[in-house]
C-alpha cells in the first residue's frame, strides 16, 4: 500500500483531477464524460461559500505530487444530509483504492460537521455519496465503510437529430418569458423553494449559488425561461451548455400548477433552443425519489437513462 495524503485542491489540480475523472467514468461506463477543465473550474467557485478557497470543498488525494482521487463535498443548509462525489483512479491497487475513499469520505464527515455546527442538532442527519452503479469496486469500499443504498439516481439523454422540434404551444392564460441572468435571481430562487419544497433532503439552490450559474460562461439564456400565470411564475428551466450537449440544469414546476403539462412545455422549450442552435444531444439528472412526476415527463419526452448512480447514505452524528 502507497502513502497517501488528503488536502484542498488548488486551481493547478484542475487538469490532474479531470484526467482521474474522466478514467474512471470511461472505465465504468464505456463512454466518455461532458467535463472540461473550465466547467470544473466553474463548479470549484459555484459550489463555494463566499470568501472562502473553493479548494476546501473539493479536496485531492495524492500520492507524492499525483492527484489519485479527489471528492465534491456539497453543504447546504438545512444540513439534513452532507453530500459528495467522489472520483477515484481505477488503475489503483484495490487497497489504495480503500484507502482514497476512507480519506475521502472522513474529510467530507468533518467538513460536514463544521457546515453545520450553527444549525440545530438533527438526529437523522446523514452523509451522503454516489457511485456510478457499475463502478462495483467503490460501492463496495463504501459499504465497508458502513454506507447502505438509499437510492437512484439518473443521468437522461436524448438525441433530437437534425429535426428542431416544434415550439411549446402555451395554455391559456400562461405565458413565457425568457430568463435574463443575474438579475433573476430573487425569482428563481423563489421559485424552486417552491417547487423543491417537497424534495427530501437539501438542495444547492442558495441565491448565491444561482447568481453565479445565472451569470456563468455556461448559461444558456436561450434554453432557459420562467413560466407565469395569472397569479405570477410558477415554473421555470434553466439550462446550460456543456461539450457537445445542452445541459437542463433544472427544471421545476409550482405544486399548484402541476398537472397542467407545464413541465413537458418547459422542456420542449429547451429541446428546441438547444436544437435551433445545432446542439443535438441533451442532458439532465434527476434523483430517482423525486415524487414530482418528474420521470415521467422525461421518459414521455423520449429521454432514456443513460447512466445510472447509487446513493449511498450512512448517519452523521454531531
Amino acid at each position: 500500500m502507497s502513502h497517501l495524503e488528503i488536502r484542498p485542491s488548488t486551481d493547478d489540480d484542475v487538469d490532474a483531477f479531470l484526467v482521474v475523472a474522466h478514467r474512471a467514468f470511461t472505465r465504468a461506463t464505456g463512454r466518455q464524460a461532458h467535463w472540461t477543465a473550465d466547467g470544473m473550474r466553474r463548479m470549484r467557485v459555484v459550489h463555494s461559500s463566499d470568501g472562502q478557497d473553493p479548494g476546501i470543498r473539493f479536496p485531492v488525494v495524492t500520492r507524492g505530487e499525483q492527484v489519485v482521487a479527489w471528492g465534491g463535498v456539497f453543504a447546504n443548509p438545512p444540513y439534513t444530509e452532507i453530500f459528495t462525489d467522489l472520483h477515484v483512479d481505477p488503475d489503483l491497487a484495490d487497497d489504495d483504492a480503500a484507502s482514497a475513499t476512507a480519506l475521502l469520505m472522513a474529510y467530507a464527515a468533518a467538513h460536514g460537521r463544521v457546515a453545520a455546527a450553527g444549525s440545530p442538532p438533527d438526529p437523522d442527519r446523514t452523509l451522503a455519496v454516489e457511485a456510478l452503479e457499475s463502478d462495483t469496486r467503490l460501492a463496495r469500499d463504501l459499504e465497508g465503510l458502513g454506507f447502505r443504498p438509499d437510492r437512484y439516481e439518473y443521468e437522461m439523454a436524448i438525441e433530437l437529430g437534425d429535426v428542431v422540434p416544434d415550439a411549446p404551444d402555451w395554455p391559456e392564460g400562461v405565458r413565457v418569458a425568457p430568463m435574463r441572468g443575474p438579475e433573476d435571481t430573487e425569482v428563481v430562487t423563489e421559485l424552486l423553494a417552491d417547487s423543491f419544497a417537497d424534495h427530501p433532503g437539501d438542495l444547492p439552490f442558495s441565491a448565491a449559488v444561482l447568481s453565479k450559474v445565472l451569470g456563468g460562461e455556461d448559461f444558456d439564456a436561450a434554453a432557459s425561461a420562467i413560466v407565469h400565470d395569472e397569479q405570477g411564475p410558477v415554473g421555470l428551466v434553466l439550462s446550460r451548455g456543456r461539450p457537445g450537449a445542452g445541459y437542463v440544469w433544472v427544471l421545476g414546476v409550482v405544486a399548484r400548477a402541476r398537472r397542467r403539462g407545464l413541465g413537458a412545455r418547459l422542456l420542449r422549450h429547451a429541446f428546441h433552443a438547444f436544437a435551433a442552435a445545432g446542439t443535438s444531444l441533451v442532458l439532465l439528472d434527476v434523483d430517482g425519489s423525486n415524487d414530482s412526476g418528474a420521470l415521467t415527463v422525461y421518459a414521455n419526452a423520449g429521454m432514456t437513462a443513460r447512466t445510472v448512480k447509487i446513493v449511498l447514505t450512512r448517519p452523521l452524528p454531531a
